[in-house]
């Protein structure tokens, strides 16, 4: 691991202890992650998050007295990043209402808890030095802002879009760049020929997907998630 890892804190709130051995077990092997406290409930995790003002918080959503979606809105504590737990996958659409980081669906893989360990990683390392999304666009390009500079970015060469909370990753053909912007912000900017949405996380480039599959698509050597929801853009059989 590079000495530029950002450290981590997370608390996990569960009131199963199996479930919250198994997130303990999985974060363990991402020395960037360090874990503050398991609680098996909100209310004691509360006060945790208060004092220790993690910078993620891993939230399983029924849980008796609040639920992790009731806890998550009432707003009267810090949380920079919670990623959702649970087996029920309907709470998805309330989920990401709420803006959370990611929504693990019980049990996860080993390879699925890896794939959100390593988006908070690049999220953290991405987001100080940020760029701003110019509402002023030219044929072609993108414009960001950094400080008094900006920077153009080809629109043929990106090859997909990912949000990130109130930040949108650009992953171009060289390089990528972490923009203060909604994924729907920039959307709007781009040409509706020629992007589609495949997740509600993802944006691609059509030109740059090189297979598609019912539930993910590889641009390059990158394989990326297709939604339920929309597997209809690239003609998927439901």
């Amino acid at each position: 691991m590079q000495t530029s890892e950002p450290r981590l804190k997370y608390v996990i709130v569960d009131d199963e202890e199996i479930d919250r051995a198994a997130v303990e077990a999985e974060a363990a092997k991402f020395s960037f992650l360090q874990k503050i406290a398991s609680c098996n409930n909100p209310v004691e995790a509360l006060e945790i998050i208060t004092l220790y003002n993690p910078e993620v918080i891993f939230l399983d959503i029924e849980m008796p007295g609040i639920s992790g979606i009731d806890f998550l809105r009432k707003k009267n504590h810090s949380i920079a990043l919670p990623i959702l737990i649970t087996s029920h996958p309907e709470f998805a659409l309330e989920g990401f209402e709420l803006e959370v980081f990611d929504y693990l669906l019980k049990p996860f893989s080993s390879e699925r808890f890896a794939s959100c360990a390593l988006r908070l990683r690049d999220f953290f390392q991405m987001r100080t030095k940020a760029y701003a999304f110019d509402t002023e666009q030219e044929n072609n390009f993108i414009i960001i802002k950094q400080g008094y500079d900006k920077y153009k970015i080809a629109i043929g060469e990106i090859l997909y879009l990912e949000a990130m909370k109130d930040y949108t990753k650009i992953v171009t053909e060289a390089q990528q760049y972490l923009v203060l912007s909604t994924l729907n912000g920039i959307i709007e900017k781009l040409p509706g020929n020629k992007f589609v949405r495949i997740h509600r996380s993802f944006v691609v480039n059509k030109n740059k997907v090189d297979s598609v599959q019912k539930n993910s698509i590889k641009v390059q050597s990158l394989e990326l998630p297709v939604g339920k929801l929309y597997r209809h853009q690239l003609n998927f059989n439901s």
